[in-house]
């Protein structure tokens, strides 16, 4: 149950992101996105669709993020692999402004 809670926030994350872009509400649906993704998975720094696209990259993924990179990527072709290029992009940028 709380499986399928997570998957809607996860699908009107995803829907709402894609209307909001690079504004305040955008940024800050992005902002839930990392919470979310650190009390799921642990991993500080990374969305849950960069998640979904690095289990699907390692091979073998599990049952449920196996359909979740599938829905995913139905939503917008490329959102997994897309979600990591955005990561690690923020994470570039976080760098050269800290150094």
């Amino acid at each position: 149950m709380i499986a399928l809670v997570i998957f809607v926030v996860l699908v009107a994350l995803v829907i709402s992101n894609r209307i909001a872009g690079k504004t305040f509400v955008g940024k800050a649906l992005l902002a839930f996105d990392y919470f979310v993704s650190v009390l799921w998975s642990r991993d500080f720094g990374v969305t849950i669709s960069s998640q979904c696209g690095l289990y699907w990259k390692r091979g073998n993924p599990p049952a449920f993020w196996y359909v979740l990179h599938k829905v995913l990527n139905t939503l917008q072709k490329g959102h997994c692999e897309g979600a990591i290029a955005g990561d690690l992009a923020r994470a570039q940028a976080a760098i050269k402004l800290l150094s």
